[in-house]
């Protein structure tokens, strides 16, 4: 009885554990870690624009990043347009560079 008591006991710390681990992960994903400024070159299907980095932490990486438009439906992007870019941090090293796109906008 004693080591099927305490056997429930881990199991459910383990399961408090492991549910306020994923919490903290998927509001850290979604915070605006980085930033950078570039300029629109391509944008297939209206969603995706290749973007030409001018400024930002990210250029060390490369200076072409791949940018999930649609983030912000309230704005449309055309080939040119100058975008301020937030993103988590993480930079998936291929070409172009791609990152988990959270917030972008038009700069004047």
């Amino acid at each position: 009885m004693k080591k099927r008591n305490s056997l429930l006991i881990i199991i459910l710390l383990s399961s408090l554990l492991y549910a306020c681990n994923s919490e903290y992960t998927k509001n850290e994903k979604d915070k605006v870690n980085a930033t950078f400024i570039g300029t629109i070159e391509e944008i297939t299907d209206n969603k995706i624009g290749l973007v030409e980095v001018e400024e930002g932490e990210i250029l060390s990486s490369g200076s072409r990043v791949s940018v999930k438009l649609s983030v912000n439906p309230t704005e449309t992007f055309q080939i040119g347009d100058k975008i301020k870019v937030g993103f988590d941090g993480t930079i998936m090293e291929s070409f172009p560079l791609q990152i988990n796109t959270l917030t972008v906008e038009h700069v004047e």
